[in-house]
């Protein structure tokens, strides 16, 4: 790949701020692009570079139609987000919630990519015990609640930097991208025969063309844009 100019990753960076939610689905992602996706995600930095995560690259069009049916979210009432209902609600409202909500169709992409939490504590070893809170769990076999907030907020940072890579990444190559927390998490866990839980979905492929970037990729509705607010900063010389 040849090298990439300050201008041209600069307009990588902004397109892959925007959600893609429609794709073509007549073109095929080379195996090179992603074995170099793959490389980014697993190969990104974490704290005291343990595995949080296992990733699951999904292009079987079957499996990624049923995880689409499981991301209503996407609240068309009132404001309301499905995704807000406590599982009494879930219960009763039945397809009320599903005609107040649209579904993400940022998963139907070209690819699918599943973070699935991981229980890394069984590849650690007793001479690589990563940080005191691993340390602590290798000798008592438990996590006291400060080793476990630690860890989590660990985990946390680690699939942001590792989703970042990949979206990054996947700009770099050409792709558009769209990222996926409203989901049926357990309902996900069990289509995708996943040991864990789901902890965030995302789409990667080729957008339609002549097609706006938020128009569903299957229903007539558009998603609505919201301007990124600015981040302040400060440069020390």
């Amino acid at each position: 790949m040849e090298t990439h100019t300050h201008k041209e990753i600069e307009k990588s960076i902004i397109r892959s701020q925007h959600t893609q939610r429609n794709w073509d689905l007549s073109k095929q992602i080379p195996k090179e692009d992603i074995n170099t996706m793959l490389h980014a995600i697993t190969n990104c930095p974490s704290k005291q570079n343990i595995a949080f995560y296992k990733v699951h690259f999904i292009q079987d069009r079957e499996v990624i139609e049923e995880i689409h049916e499981l991301t209503h979210g996407f609240s068309t009432f009132k404001g309301r987000s499905g995704a807000k209902y406590s599982p009494e609600e879930n219960g009763i409202l039945g397809e009320k919630r599903k005609r107040d909500t649209e579904t993400n169709p940022q998963v139907l992409a070209n690819l699918l990519v599943i973070f699935e939490d991981y229980n890394y504590f069984d590849d650690l070893k007793d001479d690589i015990h990563r940080n005191e809170a691993t340390r602590n769990y290798l000798m008592n076999g438990k996590l006291d609640k400060w080793d476990k907030e630690e860890l989590t907020r660990d985990k946390n940072i680690a699939v942001g930097i590792a989703a970042g890579y990949l979206n990054l990444t996947a700009s770099l190559l050409g792709y558009r991208t769209g990222c996926c927390q409203c989901m049926d998490v357990d309902a996900i866990q069990e289509a995708a025969v996943l040991k864990e839980k789901p902890v965030l979905l995302m789409g990667v492929g080729f957008p339609q063309d002549g097609v706006n970037r938020r128009k569903h990729h299957i229903r007539d509705f558009n998603f609505i844009a919201k301007k990124k607010q600015p981040i302040k900063y400060e440069v020390w010389d």
